[in-house]
């Protein structure tokens, strides 16, 4: 292995890189062109057929030519505390990311990856909109070097301007022994899989469905919807049998995707505490190890489900200081996880929470009566308008929507709390299940109060507390009630000299 010195030197990445820049635009070239290739796989023989064969080699071969110039063009190095990138084969490119703005630098790989023993690194900085930096193929001792080198200059630098950090020691943290906090066995993947949101799945396979007919339609001429119509609409014993039989099957593949879904996502993930770091490692096909510093954790989230309670299981997602629009693809996420084991986790994140006593505060009775109204009362009348009108069963049956709804409102307002603390915000909300949202006081970044004329009607307000990495929001709750309560968060964020990040 070479030094941490080397890393000053401009160098290339893993001569394995050109197979995946290859592959990457190989990906982009086939996602685009793949109506063509259908084409000529069909019909091989054809004028257009053996024109279009030749013009696909032909970028075939140039896009060899090309990964290996990108190869050979790419350098990167450390300079003054600053990651930089030189890069480009027409067009130069020159990228410096300083220290400071890196907020995480997580590894990604795939099978090729795993089996060339290679790992892709992602940098992420404040503000950006996505990935800052991608380095496709790095050995993994150099990444391990490269991110430790960083770390070790937040620390130092967390160490000049804190005397009382918590990141004092000298210790790096690629030195500490891992502490596991957790792992998921197969048999936990399958209890996860089977309490996923199926109906998600279902609404992803019925528009691929489309997507895909629609191209058959367009390259082959085939009328897929008029043949289904045809089919499900006949009278025939053939079609009450074909629409029978494909609404379980459709429902048994959505089941079936969401729990090889989940296996290849989460499968073999360990969750590990590593020194003043939190890290997940998980996927078969695609592993992801991401990495989060204690000091950036913005906002902890622990929910369950119906389907999660019948195996005693909550999802946890640890958010850290990012951008909103890729907050879910920077968060921590543990699929399932047991009571102790959230509760392990809390205790490390914020050692003192579950010892703390909340004032706690409840959305006004005027929120049932407005998700009834609209959820329950508006549709039961469309539904029972369309009954009288066509004289149908199946309008009628539905016009129970609107009691549903008033017993969802209600459950709704039943657990739906706010909970303030000299030190924490906790909010509580659910129907069926149960979520829980929990952020430190002094890592708020604002606290806005919004009513709408209806509120203002019935002395009502919304209150809406932001940080770097996610919000809480509590509506309706009593105007005197909401601004006192941001009064008192604000006068916490400003008294408190703990630092946000």
């Amino acid at each position: 292995m070479e030094g941490p010195a080397n890393m000053h030197q401009p160098q290339r990445q893993s001569p394995k890189a050109v197979f995946l820049i290859l592959l990457k635009y190989g990906r982009i070239i086939i996602s685009t062109i793949w109506p063509i290739l259908l084409v000529v796989l069909i019909n091989p023989a054809s004028h257009k057929g053996i024109i279009i064969t030749i013009i696909v080699f032909g970028v075939a071969f140039l896009s060899l030519v090309y990964s290996i110039l990108s190869y050979l063009k790419f350098y990167f190095f450390i300079q003054d505390d600053e990651l930089c990138v030189r890069s480009g084969v027409i067009r130069k490119k020159i990228l410096n990311v300083p220290f400071d703005r890196i907020q995480s630098i997580d590894f990604r790989q795939n099978l090729i990856h795993q089996f060339l023993n290679v790992v892709s690194v992602r940098v992420d900085t404040a503000g950006s909109k996505g990935i800052e930096l991608e380095l496709d193929a790095v050995d993994r001792h150099r990444a391990e070097e490269l991110r430790e080198i960083v770390l070790a200059y937040k620390r130092t630098k967390s160490n000049s301007t804190n005397v009382n950090s918590e990141l004092l020691s000298d210790t790096s943290d690629e030195s500490l022994a891992p502490e596991l906090i957790l792992t998921l066995s197969p048999k936990d993947l399958i209890k996860i899989g089977m309490s996923e949101n199926h109906l998600r799945t279902a609404g992803i396979v019925f528009a691929f469905f489309l997507s895909i007919a629609d191209d058959i339609n367009q390259v082959l001429g085939w009328d897929v919807y008029g043949k289904l119509e045809d089919t499900t609409s006949s009278i025939s014993l053939l079609g009450i049998f074909a629409t029978i039989i494909a609404i379980p099957l459709f429902i048994g593949i959505s089941f079936l995707i969401t729990l090889v879904r989940t296996v290849l996502r989460y499968y073999g993930l360990k969750f590990w505490r590593v020194g003043q770091n939190f890290k997940v490692v998980s996927g078969l096909i695609i592993r992801n190890e991401k990495t989060i510093q204690k000091s950036k954790i913005q906002l902890i989230r622990w929910m369950t489900s119906p389907l999660k309670q019948i195996f005693g299981i909550y999802q946890l997602n640890i958010y850290q200081a990012t951008n909103m629009e890729h907050q879910k693809d920077k968060s921590l996420v543990i699929p399932g996880c047991y009571q102790q084991q959230v509760d392990g986790t809390l205790d490390m994140t914020v050692p003192d929470f579950r010892k703390a006593v909340f004032s706690t505060h409840k959305m006004d009775i005027s929120i049932v009566i407005r998700m009834v109204f609209l959820f329950g009362f508006i549709p039961a009348l469309v539904f029972g308008i369309m009954a009288w009108r066509n004289e149908g069963f199946m309008q009628w049956f539905l016009t129970l929507i609107f009691p549903i709804a008033i017993i969802m409102g209600y459950a709704y307002q039943k657990k739906r709390r706010l909970k303030i603390h000299p030190d924490y915000i906790l909010s509580e909300a659910g129907i069926f299940g149960r979520s829980y949202k929990l952020v430190e006081i002094h890592k708020i970044q604002t606290v806005q109060i919004h009513s709408s004329p209806v509120q203002r009607m019935r002395g009502l307000s919304s209150l809406h507390i932001f940080t770097a990495g996610g919000d809480i929001s509590f509506p309706y709750l009593k105007d005197e009630i909401a601004r006192q309560a941001r009064n008192y968060i604000m006068y916490r964020v400003e008294r408190d000299k703990a630092s946000w990040m």
